[in-house]
């Protein structure tokens, strides 16, 4: 949680609009581009999502094995591939 005690909330959207402009692909099949940016711009919109909804969850005072748990869940969302 941050100074104010509000929980943190990424905007899915932009965040994965971020991630596929600041990621090049290089290929010279412009379908195989296409399908690599739209399997992370997915990735990174569906793990936004998934941090939000771990979010909600109370972790203030997380520690140790706690958080450890908070990121073995947040890595359990695989990519597009």
């Amino acid at each position: 949680m941050n100074k104010n005690n509000t929980k943190m909330k990424i905007d899915p959207e932009k965040f994965a609009y971020t991630v596929i402009s600041t990621n090049h692909v290089d290929s010279n099949s412009t379908e195989e581009i296409a399908k690599k940016q739209l399997a992370l711009y997915l990735t990174s919109y569906l793990l936004a999502e998934k941090f939000n909804n771990l979010e909600t969850q109370n972790f203030e005072n997380i520690e140790g094995k706690d958080y450890e748990e908070f990121m073995l869940k947040l890595s359990g969302l695989r990519a597009f591939r």
